[in-house]
């Protein structure tokens, strides 16, 4: 009664559930193609990030200005809202120099002195691997901030190694879209270092 018209080879075309699977298996390939697409761009935008901080510190310019550069780049990399360098003192007990990004020079003197290398800052002196902490407060290392300084919750810090030797420490604070750094932010700072 329902007989399928034949081709003019003389084959039955293909049954519509094999159309729809195949248009579904299309759909599928092409969303795997733009899923792709979007992955190459961001990789290629953290390559550009990486290259702008190479090129800043083959510039010329002086040291504060190639780790700014350095802790922006990290900053962008990891969609985090501050960053700051810390550069370990000699003998490895403290920070002697704090760079950062995100809180302007007025900010910054309303907070006060810069940090020593205490708290949480301190561990990742004493403890030179990453760490990534979802709610700064709750960490036993943290014992709180100075007064105005700006609300930190979500944070990363990574070593920063000049020819195997702990230079500094970089840190990474409120990470924008998500509650906390990932895995991945991780791997980007320790590129970005």
């Amino acid at each position: 009664m329902f007989d399928v018209p034949e081709r003019e080879s003389g084959d039955p075309q293909p049954a519509l559930p094999q159309l729809a699977a195949a248009h579904l298996r299309l759909e599928e390939l092409l969303s795997e193609l733009q899923d792709r697409a979007v992955v190459i761009s961001a990789a290629a935008d953290r390559l550009r990030i990486l290259l702008e901080a190479v090129l800043a510190v083959g510039t010329g310019l002086d040291l504060p200005s190639v780790l700014r550069s350095i802790v922006e780049g990290a900053c962008r990399l990891a969609d985090a809202k501050y960053g700051a360098l810390g550069v370990i003192s000699p003998d490895g007990s403290h920070l002697i120099e704090f760079v950062t990004v995100g809180v302007d020079d007025e900010e910054r003197k309303r907070i006060g002195h810069e940090p020593e290398g205490l708290g949480i800052l301190g561990l990742l002196i004493r403890v030179p691997r990453p760490l990534r902490v979802s709610n700064l407060a709750q960490h036993p290392d943290s014992f709180g901030f100075p007064p105005n300084h700006p609300p930190m919750t979500s944070f990363l810090g990574v070593p920063v190694r000049v020819r195997d030797v702990v230079f500094g420490n970089l840190y990474l604070t409120e990470k924008q879209g998500a509650d906390e750094f990932s895995e991945v932010d991780e791997d980007k700072k320790k590129g970005a270092a």
